[in-house]
């Protein structure tokens, strides 16, 4: 039977692979020579998608994009990097850890997810990789919202049994 409660780890491994070439392209970009040639899988000139302009955006390390981290610091990593922790934890952890938590952590991807998709279209870029992690994001806290719901519906308990003498 396949429901949104019961399907999400295809998504997460998904998510995972997808986060992971985006860090390898992200690396490649970033090391690259200039007599290098070097041309990623999601860079598609004939409908002008572009990953690699994506990734170089200053919004690609969110933390420090924030500010929450100062630039250059060791905790100013990319997004992608965030996203593999992300979608592991739905393939892993997340049954070690109560379904509030996980809604908490998907409502911040989600969140994440928006904004770079508003600055995107913004910028009029077209990320074909970052687009599939944004609906793979929805998915997964869609998953998480049923979850929740679930844990606060009040079970019906059955009234006491009257002892006859």
């Amino acid at each position: 039977m396949s429901s949104l409660k019961t399907t999400t780890w295809p998504f997460a491994t998904l998510g995972v692979i997808l986060s992971a070439y985006a860090l390898y392209v992200e690396h490649k970009i970033s090391h690259k020579q200039p007599e290098d040639e070097f041309s990623a899988l999601c860079d598609i000139e004939s409908i002008g998608a572009s990953c690699s302009s994506a990734f170089s955006l200053p919004e690609g390390k969110m933390m420090s994009y924030f500010g929450i981290v100062p630039e250059g610091h060791v905790l100013d990593i990319p997004n992608a990097f965030l996203g593999v922790l992300y979608y592991t934890y739905w393939l892993a952890l997340r049954p070690m850890f109560p379904v509030p938590l996980t809604t908490a952590i998907s409502t911040l991807a989600m969140m994440s997810s928006v904004f770079l998709a508003y600055k995107l279209l913004v910028l009029q870029e077209l990320c074909l990789l970052c687009l599939s992690t944004h609906l793979i994001n929805l998915r997964l806290v869609l998953r998480a919202y049923v979850d929740y719901s679930k844990s606060k519906e009040p079970t019906i308990k059955e009234p006491p049994k009257i002892k006859r003498i």
